[in-house]
């Protein structure tokens, strides 16, 4: 039986911890597809200025381009509306009738997990894959994974290695005061940032 992921977000821009929480995955887990599917639009995201879903894809194209075992899908974004992860779950199940669906989230997002549309229906989808940070993390993590366990019967496994310490809004923040960033994404994606004068003329 193959085992097909998901890995979805708003990738507002796709960084080194992205690209690196994928490969950690695919190697640990055996993985043999991984897709990338940016958001069309976050739910539980705040006010936060988002790029167009064009950008985003680009972005992720770039980023991924090189791994073999990754697809970059823009399901979500011609769905439009409200991008929920059950949704797409359901979709990669019909899709891959005869394979074992996994969900890779980072563990800011596990740990809002209930909090997500249908949450009973993903933990019965799919195998929940996420990383600790540090070990406050790890052990926040390992007593959510315990609740899950408990009272959705849920398959989780917590990768206990820490990737690289970026986020999203660090690199919009630093591009915007004209900070050095460059370091915390993929080459093609700074340079499609730079030549497309993103973030940059954020409010």
């Amino acid at each position: 039986m193959s085992k097909i992921a998901m890995f979805g977000g708003s990738f507002n821009p796709v960084h080194i911890g992205h690209t690196g929480l994928v490969a950690r995955m695919l190697k640990q887990f055996e993985l043999d597809k991984v897709y990338v599917i940016p958001t069309f639009s976050t739910p539980l995201k705040d006010n936060t200025p988002m790029l167009s879903p064009i950008h985003r894809l680009n972005m992720c194209k770039l980023a991924f381009e090189d791994f073999k075992k990754v697809s970059v899908s823009d399901i979500e974004i011609l769905r439009e509306g409200k991008s929920y992860t059950v949704d797409t779950l359901k979709e990669l199940s019909i899709i891959h009738p005869q394979s074992e669906l996994f969900l890779i989230i980072g563990a800011d997002s596990f740990m809002q997990l209930p909090l997500w549309h249908e949450a009973e229906r993903i933990f019965s989808l799919a195998t929940v894959l996420t990383v600790s940070r540090d070990d406050i993390d790890a052990d926040a993590l390992s007593s959510t994974k315990a609740l899950y366990e408990q009272k959705y019967n849920a398959n989780v496994f917590i990768v206990k290695d820490p990737i690289a310490p970026v986020s999203s809004t660090l690199i919009r923040n630093a591009v915007k005061n004209k900070e050095e960033y460059k370091h915390l994404l993929p080459v093609k994606v700074s340079d499609y940032i730079r030549k497309n004068s993103l973030y940059a003329y954020e409010d």
